[in-house]
């Protein structure tokens, strides 16, 4: 009985222990990783809409909308970059648009969970570069000739494909609806 007790109380001390130096290190890292992200997003506004020399927030949150920020330069808007949130193959996709004068600037992928090799293609520049230059109401098609409201999808990766252009869809709607 004795011997139980002693290790039930080792246990209790070893968890006791063990979540105060989670609790620290969360403490510690907490704000740096919090740092960290705010300089990945701004990278990331930046990277859509490089016109823009600052972004004010507009405060939007709405459907697949995270926010929205007006592109500022020489104090006019020349854009507006949208943070939107879609649900991929894998999960949940994080994706930054930009759209200026009618029509998408760039697309970024800040974070998404699809499988490597297929839908984590998602991410690669030949297929966001698609959306430059385009206005409202795309499409993908799974193979051919896009035509101007077409994109072609990644290779086996149709899901993630319509995820990222249901997102670049609703930013662009609620651009024409809202902010044009």
């Amino acid at each position: 009985m004795r011997d139980i007790a002693s290790v039930a109380l080792r246990l209790v001390l070893l968890m006791v222990v063990a979540g105060l130096c989670l609790g620290v290190t969360n403490a510690v890292t907490e704000e740096p990783i919090r740092q960290q992200e705010l300089i990945k997003a701004q990278e990331l506004r930046q990277a859509v809409l490089s016109e823009a020399e600052d972004f004010q927030d507009l405060s939007v949150q709405e459907g697949g909308i995270l926010s929205v920020y007006a592109g500022q330069a020489g104090g006019q808007t020349v854009g507006y970059v949208f943070e939107m949130s879609v649900n991929g193959f894998g999960g949940e996709m994080k994706l930054t648009v930009g759209i200026a004068q009618d029509q998408v600037v760039g697309v970024r992928i800040a974070s998404h969970s699809e499988t490597p090799g297929l839908g984590a293609n998602a991410d690669s520049d030949s297929f966001l570069s698609q959306y430059q230059g385009k206005g409202a109401g795309l499409s993908v098609i799974k193979a051919g000739t896009p035509a101007e409201n077409e994109i072609l999808a990644v290779t086996a990766a149709t899901i993630s494909s319509k995820a990222v252009t249901s997102a670049v869809n609703e930013a662009m709607d609620y651009y024409q609806s809202h902010l044009k």
